[in-house]
């Protein structure tokens, strides 16, 4: 039995993110109370110091949840330097998903931006491009917003990066500023109250955020149409207190309108997907995938396990291949699991991925849901994890044997799980670039399937190559979909 990937973790640590980058302003140390659909779920400390002329913006969050029984914590750690001048020197995340943790630090110079990546005991270097156009690192973006404010300007825009994201520039909107009070430590103060987007938030998710004049979150409330996050400012006593974890997975099954009978043998599939109210996201054509949009709000997805689509010649392999701190194929662990998987195998490059992903579902011989999100050589030393891991070690394997490769998140029908019947829950698969007689395709493989490489009750609603920064973003694209999305069963073929 296929066992869910772990998206609601990925969308709460992409999700408190989003409510991180509104707590900006001049030196400060503040504390705050993270809810999901009104239930604590963990806290944020946000810092700010100035000394010897550079600015430190540091936050630290922990937030824990439970998929059924089963508790995940997830902790992380930002900090970003800059110049009092506003020029910025150097920043870091620290993150544990797994039970490994995961530090990548960015430095920026003239000829790029330094990349340095710490796990395992392993330490990687490497150069990323410098971010395009102009920008400003969290203090002076701060300062930038009380001038704003001052100005009585509305809306405000402006450029800004969160070292989660790596040396990617995010533009935050704030418009329709109103006042208001709000009551915070049983004070009441006046305030401002606004709609704030960002670039790099799902579509289809909404933001209020309620700021001081001097643009201080003092409540961020954040409306996924399924789910409902809120950020409010308190004191740390009140937000370190220990707290009963909410539990997300149940309420993330799609119940479609009609069952799937033995859906391990389901070659071909054809379904209606929508939402009850505003814009279905676009979904992922490739692979054994096609999609045609029927209106806003409604899709219909073509699933052919058999007849995957080709790819353009021209398509740029190198984000594919590449090693990265999620997909760490140039990890001596990863580099030596895939020679002893591949002990043997002579047969071509579709046998030799089959052969890891078969590989890869006797390696992994404890499946649990506790994992939050673990890295690829991680995975591999500890042996351990659902279908993320299963999906995110499969494609570091596939690259350290030369073979593009990416993971898909979305849904896949299980006749029973967690106590429930006939439902598709979030799952993640691999799918590895192969040769496909004269051209080339996306041929998706499920190493949580046992003798199964894959079948037609796969719906992709995301794509990621797993690159620094990319990952947490591209994958929570889905995070509007959650119970929201309806999925209704036209046809199906089986196996003869």
């Amino acid at each position: 039995m296929p066992t869910p990937a772990p998206a609601l973790v990925r969308i709460v640590l992409s999700l408190c993110l989003t409510l991180a980058a509104t707590v900006r302003a001049a030196d400060h140390d503040r504390w705050y109370t993270v809810e999901i659909d009104g239930q604590r779920a963990g806290w944020m400390h946000a810092s700010q110091t100035t000394a010897d002329g550079r600015i430190t913006t540091t936050t630290r969050m922990e937030v824990a949840i439970r998929r059924g029984t089963t508790p995940v914590s997830i902790a992380l750690t930002t900090r970003f330097v800059e110049t009092e001048a506003g020029e910025p020197v150097e920043m870091s995340v620290d993150q544990r998903l797994g039970s490994e943790p995961v530090a990548v630090r960015y430095r920026f110079g003239a000829e790029g931006v330094g990349v340095e990546t710490t796990q395992g005991g392993r330490t990687t270097r490497g150069t990323l491009p410098a971010p395009e156009g102009r920008w400003l690192p969290p203090a002076a973006a701060s300062r930038y917003l009380e001038q704003r404010l001052a100005a009585g300007a509305d809306p405000i825009v402006l450029r800004t990066m969160d070292p989660q994201g790596g040396p990617t520039v995010i533009e935050i909107r704030r418009e329709g500023l109103e006042a208001t009070t709000i009551e915070v430590l049983g004070r009441s103060l006046d305030a401002l109250r606004c709609r704030t987007s960002s670039s790099d938030m799902p579509v289809g998710s909404s933001t209020v955020e309620v700021i001081d004049r001097r643009g201080v979150s003092l409540r961020t409330e954040l409306d996924l149409g399924g789910m409902k996050m809120a950020m409010y400012a308190t004191d740390e006593a009140t937000a370190s207190v220990r707290i009963e974890a909410p539990e997300l997975l149940l309420r993330s099954f799609v119940r479609p309108d009609r069952r799937i009978d033995t859906p391990r043998g389901v070659r071909e599939a054809d379904y209606t997907l929508s939402v009850p109210d505003g814009t279905l996201p676009d979904l992922p054509s490739g692979g054994a995938q096609g999609v045609e949009r029927l209106d806003d709000s409604r899709a219909r997805v073509v699933v052919r396990s058999d007849d995957p689509r080709t790819e353009s010649p021209d398509l740029d392999t190198a984000p594919f291949l590449a090693s990265s701190a999620m997909a760490d194929s140039g990890d001596p662990v990863i580099v030596q699991l895939t020679e002893c998987a591949l002990r043997g195998v002579q047969n071509g490059k579709a046998g030799r991925a089959e052969a890891l992903r078969r590989f890869v579902g006797r390696h992994i011989n404890a499946k649990t849901l506790g994992v939050g999100f673990a890295s690829a050589s991680e995975v591999a030393r500890t042996r351990e994890g659902d279908c993320t891991e299963h999906a995110v070690l499969l494609a570091a394997m596939l690259r350290a044997d030369g073979i593009p490769s990416r993971v898909v998140s979305g849904l896949i029908y299980a006749d029973r799980f967690e106590g429930e019947r006939d439902v598709f829950v979030y799952h993640m698969w691999t799918q590895a670039l192969l040769p496909i007689g004269e051209s080339y395709a996306w041929i998706d493989l499920d190493a949580t399937l046992g003798p199964i490489p894959f079948d037609a009750t796969h719906i992709a609603l995301a794509e990621s190559a797993l690159s620094d920064g990319e990952a947490a973003r591209a994958l929570t694209a889905t995070a509007p979909l959650i119970g929201r999305l309806r999925v209704e069963v036209e046809s199906t073929g089986e196996r003869p």
